[in-house]
């Protein structure tokens, strides 16, 4: 099938999209909705709704009141806290606090912003529509919430015990962070709307990635009645299994560096120099030599992620071993085994898979520009001019994997992190993932995966989903994400894409970032599909779109592709390359169900190799 694909910017997902159904204008009004609401400062009076049975107590923090300053429309802000407690296990005050933007011109739709890393802090609440969009759900009239999920950075963090992660000690905290919060902060966010408003939210929305995106596959499997609409990027779907891929690669890249006499003063394995910031894009480069034709067009882009295998980009790593010692434009032996021993994933002793491996993409070096600046480089290495290992999955993976991914929690210094890593022992992972002890009754896999594959609860009341994952993410692999649809669409009788879409990013990193289509709005769509009933029907591509078939490629400023009927309509400057020369026009279909395409207007032929041009009507 011909991909279509924008080298500029696009307003889309996957191979250059932009999911299409809803006017901007309209996507703002889902009623007519009263005017009449407290004002922002008769807020206090919010403390008399009637709360859940399960929130404790309530408590308002911060009112504020914006009348249109900072770039935000005009609103009330109001920061509250649930469920205050003094935890019995470490005698930390805990609560689930929650920022929540009520927007002067409400729309009649609730949004909620999912969090990221091990949350903790109150995100600003603005509610992103996609990514790297300008505007915001606020600015559109959503009402915005955000949540911290149960524990507070600030207050919870021990240096001695995990830092950030050091709320795993508390079992409460470890449930908030896991499912609970979301969903009280949503049922409270909603009865705070209610009452400020006079009327319930018509339609919900929840967007988030990473853990947000774990946060947003949880509301399809576990609260499917809570949001209507959901996108989920880059998510944590098995955060317990996932956890093994930092002990998995801090062995192998720490042993290396063991190897090579790298460490510092303390004795700890440094992962920083082990590839210089040009090692990292030879790789990529690797990968751009081996897979970059095998979609039919070669533009330092790979879309074939089931061709691209470690098979296919051997060769081309092994071409770069340096004869002697380590020069730039060349890798070293082990330097080249280690890499393609991490991209594996990891496995136990006797040959189980844990977690899959990652794709061979072009994204790997993370490059943008002319620097390194994301990718592996950040997550399995660290900064190269580092003089200490800050590599990610030493930073956030490990200690999240001591104090949260397994039971019971292993409180560790930051000077702990590597060698706790190197010597765990990887055949126990899926044994601390399930197990539990009178403390700690819920397991790791039941708090942290957002796996079932059952969603037939949130697609019964006409929910929709939407999923997308960088190939390059080198957080989360996109390949658990495959898998993961692929078990949707089993369970729901190969008929999930009524109610659920996913899209692979070719080149992104992890949510954002790399040689990739990164300008994505996900709220307009979404918002056509569960309101209108407007499937992802269309997918419209600007600015420099290549289409290619086989030999053939044809360019254009602006592409439409028609799912259901099977036809790309390409218009402005449309050049068609061949092999007997090059046609040009202002507008070409292509009907792909028969293999046919149609120029139309002044058409321009270019023979070659001969000379010469013809012009026809």
């Amino acid at each position: 099938m011909p991909i279509i694909r924008s080298t500029t910017a696009l307003a889309a997902i996957a191979s250059g999209f932009f999911l299409t159904g809803v006017d901007h204008a309209d996507a703002a009004v889902a009623g007519d909705f009263p005017n009449q609401f407290l004002s922002c400062f008769d807020a206090a009076n919010l403390t008399e709704i009637e709360l859940p049975a399960d929130v404790q107590g309530f408590r308002l923090i911060e009112i504020a009141e914006h009348a249109g300053d900072k770039g935000m429309p005009a609103h009330c802000e109001i920061v509250g806290a649930i469920n205050d407690r003094i935890s019995p296990v470490d005698g930390q005050h805990y609560s689930i606090k929650f920022r929540l933007r009520l927007p002067q011109d409400w729309n009649g739709r609730f949004y909620m912003e999912g969090g990221g890393g091990s949350n903790g802090a109150l995100k600003d609440a603005m509610g992103p529509t996609g990514l790297n969009q300008e505007d915001s759900a606020l600015e559109r009239g959503f009402a915005v919430v955000t949540t911290d999920s149960g524990h507070d950075n600030d207050t919870n963090s021990d240096s001695n015990a995990s830092g950030r992660s050091a709320f795993g000690m508390d079992p409460q905290a470890r449930l908030d962070f896991g499912y609970m919060s979301y969903d009280i902060v949503t049922r409270v966010g909603k009865a705070i709307v209610e009452k400020y408003y006079g009327a319930a939210p018509e339609k919900s929305y929840f967007i988030g990635c990473s853990e947000g995106g774990r946060e947003a596959l949880l509301m399809t499997q576990r609260y499917p009645d809570l949001y209507d609409g959901i996108a989920a990027g880059a998510p944590g779907i098995h955060f317990s299994y996932s956890a093994a891929y930092a002990p998995f690669l801090l062995r192998i890249f720490g042993n290396l560096a063991e190897t090579r006499n790298q460490s510092g003063p303390d004795g700890i394995p440094l992962l920083n120099k082990l590839y210089s910031d040009n090692d990292v894009q030879l790789i990529a480069d690797a990968v751009v030599g081996a897979c970059d034709a095998l979609d039919g067009l070669e533009d330092r882009m790979s879309n074939n992620i089931e061709a691209c295998t470690t098979v296919t980009v051997l060769p081309r790593l092994r071409a770069l071993t340096c004869s002697g010692a380590k020069e730039e434009g060349c890798l070293l032996e082990d330097q080249i085994d280690a890499f393609v021993a991490g991209m594996a994933g990891p496995v136990t002793s006797d040959g189980t898979r844990l977690y899959p491996g990652h794709p061979w993409d072009p994204g790997i070096g993370g490059r943008i520009g002319d620097s390194v600046n994301d990718g592996f480089r950040s997550w399995w290495f660290g900064s190269y001019d580092s003089d200490q290992n800050n590599a990610r999955k030493v930073t956030l993976s490990t200690p999240q994997h001591a104090m949260l991914w397994q039971t019971p929690p292993v409180p560790l210094r930051p000077d702990e992190y590597v060698r706790f890593e190197m010597n765990f022992n990887i055949d126990e992972t899926p044994a601390l993932a399930y197990a539990t002890t009178d403390l700690y009754p819920v397991s790791s896999a039941e708090l942290g995966n957002a796996d079932s594959p059952d969603l037939s609860d949130f697609a019964s009341r006409g929910g929709k989903l939407v999923i997308y994952h960088g190939a390059a993410d080198a957080a989360f692999s996109a390949l658990d994400t495959i898998k993961y649809w692929n078990a949707v669409n089993e369970t729901a009788d190969g008929q999930a894409a009524d109610f659920a879409r996913l899209f692979i990013i070719p080149g992104m990193n992890h949510c954002q970032g790399g040689p990739a289509t990164d300008d994505v709005d996900l709220l307009t769509p979404l918002m056509a599909w569960v309101e209108d009933d407007l499937p992802i029907e269309r997918l419209e591509a600007t600015g420099n779109v290549i289409l290619v078939s086989g030999p053939d490629a044809a360019e254009a400023q602006r592409a439409e592709y028609t799912i259901d009927s099977g036809t790309i309509v390409m218009s402005g400057n449309v050049l068609l390359n061949q092999s007997a020369g090059t046609l040009a026009s202002q507008r070409m279909v292509v009907n792909l169900t028969i293999g046919t395409a149609s120029m139309s207007g002044r058409v321009k032929t270019i023979l070659n190799p001969s000379s010469g041009t013809s012009e026809n009507n």
